[in-house]
């Protein structure tokens, strides 16, 4: 399924890239990045790229990372690893991430959630728009078509995909599934 898979994506533009390990991918992606001289990446939240320490890389050669998903921008902010699998900054009150904002963005002093989520959103509109390469993650890779799926719920995924010029997504072969008609049971699956 994974040659499948790489033929169908390859016929319709997608390059693949193999890496044998986290060392690898993260080389391969920083090379990339570097061909295009990209400055700022934007990345949507990725366990992949998490378990990998991509941004760690990339920010060794020189690129600043922006995390795109509000808790991990949040955690991002903090400097600290992300708490949980679905919810990054799920240990932090809103009185912390108020006070991180104010300090490390500038931002007026509030705990109101939706002046904070428009603080972020703000800052982060400018980061898409300055981005020479957005990074995600994959949810599925189907074989028979050629076609990765991210699903996602801030819309901030769109925005890393589509905006800047070069989108690179890092996946595991376990990814994988055979039609097109298999993703039904796995996108009920996912959420659950």
């Amino acid at each position: 399924y994974l040659e499948e898979f790489v033929r169908a994506a390859e016929s319709r533009g997608a390059k693949i890239h193999w890496a044998r390990d986290a060392a690898e991918a993260n080389a391969i992606i920083c090379g990339l990045a570097a061909e295009r001289k990209a400055r700022v990446i934007v990345k949507s939240k990725s366990m992949t790229t998490e378990e990998t320490h991509l941004n760690t890389a990339l920010e060794a050669a020189g690129m600043q990372v922006v995390e795109t998903d509000l808790g991990e921008y949040i955690i991002q902010l903090a400097d600290e690893p992300p708490s949980h699998i679905i919810a990054p900054a799920i240990h932090k009150t809103r009185g912390q991430v108020a006070e991180l904002f104010t300090s490390e963005l500038g931002s007026p002093p509030t705990d109101d959630i939706a002046q904070l989520t428009g603080t972020a959103r703000a800052t982060l509109r400018d980061r898409f728009a300055a981005a020479d390469v957005g990074i995600s993650g994959v949810n599925f890779a189907i074989a028979e078509t050629g076609t990765i799926v991210i699903i996602e719920n801030e819309g901030n995924i769109r925005l890393t995909t589509s905006l800047p010029r070069m989108h690179i997504a890092l996946m595991g072969i376990e990814k994988v599934i055979p039609r097109f008609a298999d993703l039904e049971v796995f996108l009920k699956l996912l959420p659950r």
